[in-house]
């Protein structure tokens, strides 16, 4: 016995074959373009948690990388500017202690009239930020770290103008920036005695990256630009013999902070390498479990690919075998 089969149900089990084809090509495709299993519940065993346990950690060391970025970009920020004022004060070092060892007053103020200027360069670096926060001012990170250099030069000039002899105006000028109560504590330096918040590089490991503008070199630095300032402008009561001693005393005390200034320096290169070097811990962690990440949920291209090309061919015989189908009729054959 015979049993036929109807136009419709051929037709119906033709676009049935036909859509199973096309979902099969779309999941091998979506493999290919995407490098990962369309079906995770396979690829997990059933079991999402240690792909969801490598989900969160991925997370957070990205944003782990994120903070060690920004960390290392503000400490590179704040050595910058400790290298601008570093040069900055070295202008008034040896050659002007040259130049009053010799006597020539000329030369020597002539070095000297810089020095007002010098003294905003320093406090515009003091006063610098990065992605909106304060890097000298400590915990203040919304404040400046120093008030305006015009700011700071009145004050050191409203105690040394009436000063009679060069050692009563260092003494002025010293009272200023080094008195736990002197001026600079008091209104010269307006950010926070507390360093700004460390960062985390790694579980258990942060580090102070921050450097204040009260700190004793950068406080001595102020000091001795400040001080040929007074010199050269003759912002004091003294002779000019008295001129003269100032601008020795700074370039002495210019010397002498520049090795101060390169300790500081010094230490925060240190910190700087400790950030490089969990920037690359985290950064092999990442790829570890990125590996382990794939080794779940990672498509196998080649695999895929001859997949989606023999589910293509499939798919071009599903269209001919509808074609010749849907020519097959009876009176085609009975004329």
């Amino acid at each position: 016995m015979f049993t036929g089969v109807s136009d419709l149900a051929s037709h119906m089990q033709m676009a049935l074959t036909n859509r199973h084809t096309k979902l099969a090509m779309n999941t091998a495709g979506q493999e290919v373009a995407s490098g990962h299993k369309s079906d995770l519940m396979k690829a997990t065993g059933g079991d999402y948690g240690p792909l969801f346990a490598i989900e969160r950690t991925l997370s957070q060391l990205d944003m782990r990388a994120q903070t060690i970025k920004d960390t290392a970009a503000k400490a590179a920020a704040s050595q910058l500017n400790m290298e601008n004022i570093q040069n900055t004060l070295a202008q008034y070092g040896t050659d002007l202690l040259g130049a009053v060892g010799v006597g020539s007053q000329q030369q020597a103020f002539s070095i000297a009239n810089s020095a007002r200027g010098a003294l905003d360069r320093m406090v515009s670096a003091l006063n610098a930020r990065y992605g909106g926060q304060s890097l000298f001012a400590g915990a203040a990170v919304d404040s400046p770290a120093v008030a305006d250099a015009a700011t700071i030069y009145a004050d050191v000039k409203a105690l040394t103008t009436a000063a009679p002899d060069s050692a009563t105006a260092i003494a002025a000028i010293d009272n200023y920036f080094f008195n736990p109560a002197g001026g600079f504590a008091s209104t010269g330096f307006t950010g926070s005695a507390l360093d700004a918040p460390r960062a985390e590089l790694a579980d258990g490991e942060v580090v102070n990256y921050s450097l204040r503008g009260d700190d004793p070199a950068v406080r001595q630095a102020l000091r001795n630009v400040v001080m040929v300032a007074i010199a050269a402008n003759g912002d004091h009561g003294g002779s000019t013999t008295d001129s003269m001693n100032l601008l020795q005393e700074a370039a002495q005390g210019a010397i002498t902070t520049q090795d101060r200034l390169t300790d500081l320096r010094e230490g925060l290169g240190h910190v700087q390498e400790q950030i490089d070097a969990a920037a690359a811990r985290n950064s092999a962690e990442n790829s570890t479990f990125q590996i382990n990440r794939n080794a779940i949920i990672a498509a196998d291209p080649y695999e895929a690919a001859t997949r989606f090309q023999a589910l293509q061919g499939q798919m071009e015989a599903v269209y001919v075998m509808t074609s010749r189908l849907s020519g097959m009729k009876l009176q085609n054959y009975l004329r």
